[in-house]
């Protein structure tokens, strides 16, 4: 999510009407602006949201500043086109929609489920078009609304998100300021120390651990431990850790503390890595494979925001095989770990770690001596300073959780004492943590799965390989394209299975993040979070629809595609997914717009568009209607491994 400065506290804009100047539109930012109401008069709520489309279970709040129960949300912002076009409307929902577009209604409609009747056809402008909708949650069920727009050269779609934009506001950065607040609250696990004063299932992120200190001496370097206790944020400039440790006595606590982790040892023992240059070649392929430059910089490179570098590798880790059981599986040290789960394998870690200590700072030459009097002193401080609010230890914690009474001293004051927790928080940051605390506590309580999804793809730079490698969906399609129980068992790392096995791209696994972002990605795009039963296979059209992939007298689709266990006949240029596994990944809709026109939901895919202005060239199957052709072909695949495969020539 993107957050903005102080300064626009004070901003006001007012969304134009016509055709803003090239000056102007640059101030226009992703998005549309929301307010959410509640019927029980409580304070609106003030957001932004990617898509022009709502999912609210029954009995939950659209915002986690909203209670549940009914509501209203109000839309608003600009459709900003390069071209001038006319588009049909329509939209499915359970509950109440009013569409205006450039000041005039476009569509009033009350459903329950089903598609609305489509509107005219409107022109919209190049440049800037005002949008503006009011949706009310139904008396019962579940609450949603998916818009769609229509020309003669494609089919219903929803509105991609790179033409929806919103100019900021005083509300809007206030709304934002709140959620900032909110997430540095759960991030840096403000209640960890302090008591919530919240109730109800809660925040996802307050669930966040820390790093175990189980075994953590047969991981970490003691040396680079007591650097990493002085101070995070010079090792790592994102670093949620405070800085605890101050004054005269500060080296001396943290080799104390050092001392007593480094005594924690796992009792595993590392296997032996035999590093050579051809392992260290075989790591940096890999290296590049993963995209591991997405959230990394190696040694000797500049400094980036959002990345992590690696050039503290071969410091931190105390050998290669350290960082090579770590690569296999972060989260058995870090379950809200951001680095994902590549399910590496032992030879593949074991590269890659190689390659990374040997592109990296080299270690100090002189190891840390220490005593059983400093791992003693240790051992008390951790047990009393706090530590094990957040790192777990089977050790008595004598630290005790404090209620917040002054928001301008200890870690929130301007100007911080030697005695007090520093997180090294910036103006806006404490701001943002003044006014949540003040304002926003209540909302602690309260999952928005929508939101969290929203935190974590940007926590988790999604966007850095999504829409930016080849064979990689664009980040626009992501909860729109997969059915919620597949996404959660790829993003879980819980699959099985690669579904494009031949690809070079590797999926990861965010097995703590899994659940909520399959499920809060769904309800982004307008769908229910639980993948809903699956009717019963028409066979008759799916007969139909075997003989459309078919060689004789049909698309020849196993050219490329597998059926089961029928193997592609001849790949032209990328092979596609086996078609077994489409019905059972693909939501319908997603399913039929990828059909119509391939290429406009991913410019990069090598599937070619077989249907244009809903007509198919196969004109003697089902009178070369392309929506029955997708149906039939959809009929088909929904029978997953029991598709019977199609002839062979």
């Amino acid at each position: 999510m993107r957050f903005w400065s102080l300064s626009y506290l004070i901003v006001v804009l007012v969304f134009p009407s016509a055709w803003l100047s090239g000056e102007e539109s640059s101030a226009l930012h992703d998005g549309l602006a929301v307010t959410f109401r509640s019927v029980a008069d409580a304070p609106a709520d003030h957001t932004v949201r990617p898509h022009f489309m709502l999912y609210v279970p029954a009995n939950e709040a659209p915002s986690p500043f909203i209670p549940p129960g009914p509501f209203t949300a109000e839309w608003q912002g600009l459709i900003h086109l390069d071209l001038r076009d006319r588009f049909i409307f329509q939209a499915e929902l359970n509950g109440s929609l009013k569409l205006e577009i450039n000041g005039k209604p476009v569509m009033e409609a009350t459903g329950t489920g089903e598609m609305t009747e489509p509107t005219k056809r409107i022109r919209l402008n190049s440049r800037s078009n005002t949008l503006k909708a009011i949706f009310t949650s139904p008396n019962e069920g579940d609450a949603f609304f998916r818009i769609y727009w229509s020309t003669p050269d494609y089919g219903n779609e929803p509105i991609p998100s790179k033409y929806l934009k919103h100019a900021l506001s005083e509300s809007l950065a206030t709304g934002a300021l709140l959620r900032r607040g909110r997430t540095l609250a759960a991030e840096h696990r403000c209640f960890k120390c302090h008591v919530p004063d919240a109730s109800g299932e809660g925040m996802l992120e307050l669930t966040m651990d820390a790093p175990s200190f189980e075994g953590i001496g047969s991981r970490l370097d003691v040396e680079w431990i007591v650097d990493w206790l002085l101070n995070p944020k010079k090792l790592r400039p994102s670093a949620k850790m405070p800085s605890m440790l101050h004054g005269v006595t500060a080296q001396t606590d943290a080799r104390a503390i050092a001392a007593y982790l480094g005594s924690l040892k796992s009792g595993k023992k590392s296997n032996l890595m035999q590093v050579d240059e051809g392992v260290v070649l075989e790591g940096q392929a890999l290296y590049n494979q993963l995209n591991c430059a997405a959230c990394h910089t190696l040694a000797g490179e500049p400094a980036a925001a959002a990345k992590l570098s690696l050039g503290q590798a071969r410091r931190k880790f105390i050998q290669p095989a350290a960082l090579s059981e770590f690569l296999q599986n972060p989260q058995e040290y870090y379950h809200w770990i951001r680095m994902p789960n590549f399910t590496l394998s032992e030879v593949e870690a074991n590269a890659l770690s190689a390659y990374l200590f040997s592109v990296a700072t080299p270690a100090k030459s002189v190891p840390m001596a220490f005593d059983a009097l400093l791992i003693a002193t240790g051992k008390k401080k951790v047990s009393s300073m706090g530590c094990l609010n957040c790192h777990a230890l089977k050790l008595d914690n004598s630290f005790s959780v404090s209620a917040i009474s002054n928001l301008d001293k200890g870690c929130l004051a301007e100007l911080v004492g030697e005695s007090v927790v520093q997180f090294g928080f910036s103006q806006e940051e404490r701001l943002a943590l003044r006014l949540f605390f003040k304002k926003g506590k209540s909302s602690l309580g309260q999952v928005s799965l929508a939101e969290f999804a929203l935190r974590q793809t940007a926590d988790s730079n999604c966007r850095n390989c999504h829409g930016q490698m080849e064979s990689v969906p664009p980040f626009e399609v992501l909860g729109g394209k997969l059915k919620p129980d597949w996404a959660e068992k790829i993003l879980n790392g819980s699959l099985g299975e690669r579904p494009r096995p031949w690809l070079q791209a590797r999926m990861p696994a965010f097995p703590s993040r899994a659940s909520g972002l399959a499920k809060g990605l769904a309800m982004l795009n307008g769908y229910p979070p639980v993948t809903p039963r699956q009717a019963p296979v028409d066979l008759e059209r799916s007969a139909i629809g075997r003989k459309l992939v078919s060689a004789n007298g049909g698309f020849f689709c196993f050219s490329c595609h597998s059926i089961g266990s029928l193997k592609p006949a001849q790949v032209f240029d990328a092979q596609g997914i086996n078609l077994a596994k489409v019905g059972i990944r693909l939501l319908p809709d997603y399913y039929r717009r990828w059909m119509r026109n391939p290429l406009r939901i991913d410019p990069q895919t090598k599937m070619p568009a077989y249907f244009n202005q809903g007509r198919s060239a196969l004109f003697d199957v089902l009178d070369g209607d392309a929506e029955r052709q997708i149906d039939a072909l959809y009929q088909y695949i929904l029978q997953g491994d029991r598709m019977i495969p199609p002839d062979t020539p």
